[in-house]
């Protein structure tokens, strides 16, 4: 008995400066902290009455933060908050790519179909294209985006004519299915598809099956008849002066959505809310490999061990980033509207406010 006693006193007290230890070395900061520490760092980095940027945490399927800084609307002084409408631009593809994912579910096209059955007219160099290999960016038709040289000739610019642009170069940058790259056009043309099998224009068909059903009540799809609501954000460059210039593409991106908006669409790909988990799996499978291993609309990679889907959008001074941890129900959003984010990419202080909320949840 007395050497149990003397063997369990050491024991004890190790376990007691263990219990102190580990108390005074584990993080005490909570996520009001932390977001005290974000809003900080933003408002010191952010110009009010400038051009605005917001973000979107959510965990667990709640928003754990959101919030608009700067403005929408410069001249008409419209904040940017949680409900204000922004070009989303390239994070569009993962909803062209849902819809497309509808219509397989509903039988109404294989996506290992060749698109020359229903666009005949296209050149013959496309003939082997399947609707796969335009989800993937592994169709080899040239981006349109390369084919322009400046905003300039953005003004104005439909599918139509983004269309005519690739089918004028006649020959693919690549056989399909033998290589990757990023194709705006791609997309484009499965908008046309959407609309070819449907017989519906693109944005109603986003909205009769996507934006409806999920109440994304301040989410639409551009065209040139658009009505813009008074509070959507206008798009500046880094002087804080309105882009003037009009794109009317869609598909490739077109879609203006909020950040409130984007919570009801994250929780819906974690549910069987547009198609089933086991369809939308298809669009969160890599295909093409490499560091931008291209899903359905998605990039996919890993971080900290869990599978992540992520994508940016880019366009006319808006940046927008969205990335997915599903395996920690955890998914950050950032949007915003001013050239002075989008002209150094990602390689600014978001870039630090991202590593704050990141370093905090993994």
């Amino acid at each position: 008995m007395q050497f149990k006693k003397t063997l369990l006193i050491p024991v004890t007290a190790l376990l007691i400066f263990a219990i102190i230890s580990c108390s005074e070395d584990s993080p005490t900061r909570s996520e009001t902290d932390l977001w005290n520490d974000v809003n900080n760092l933003v408002s010191s980095k952010m110009n009010p009455g400038g051009s605005g940027y917001g973000i979107l945490v959510v965990k667990n399927g709640a928003i754990a933060f959101v919030k608009g800084w700067g403005m929408a609307n410069i001249q008409n002084s419209i904040p940017f908050t949680a409900d204000t409408p922004i070009n989303i631009a390239s994070i569009t593809k993962q909803f062209t790519a849902t819809a497309i994912l509808i219509l397989y579910e509903r039988g109404l096209l294989d996506l290992q179909e060749k698109i020359i059955g229903y666009f005949p007219e296209f050149p013959a160099s496309w003939s082997s294209i399947t609707v796969h290999h335009l989800l993937t960016h592994q169709s080899g038709i040239p981006n349109y985006s390369d084919l322009l040289n400046g905003w300039e000739e953005y003004e104005g610019l439909t599918n139509e004519q983004a269309l005519d642009l690739a089918v004028q170069q006649n020959d693919l940058d690549f056989q399909p299915g033998q290589g990757y790259s990023y194709s705006n056009t791609g997309y484009i043309v499965l908008a046309i598809l959407i609309e070819k099998i449907t017989n519906m224009s693109f944005p109603e068909f986003m909205k009769q099956n996507i934006l409806t059903p999920l109440q994304m009540s301040f989410t639409f799809v551009q065209s040139a008849s658009t009505i813009y609501p008074a509070t959507t954000a206008i798009s500046y460059n880094e002087y804080n002066q309105p882009y003037n210039y009009n794109i009317y593409t869609y598909g490739d991106g077109g879609i203006y959505s909020t950040l409130n908006d984007m919570f009801k669409w994250d929780l819906a790909l974690f549910g069987n809310q547009i198609v089933s988990q086991a369809t939308l799996q298809l669009a969160f499978t890599g295909y093409t490999g490499g560091n931008d291993n291209y899903g359905y609309g998605w990039m996919i990679s890993s971080y900290n061990g869990y599978s992540s889907q992520r994508h940016g959008g880019y366009t006319m001074g808006n940046l927008n980033y969205i990335y997915r941890v599903p395996g920690k129900n955890f998914t950050y959003l950032m949007l915003s509207n001013g050239g002075v984010f989008a002209n150094n990419g990602f390689e600014t202080w978001t870039t630090e406010v991202q590593d704050m909320i990141f370093n905090y949840y993994f």
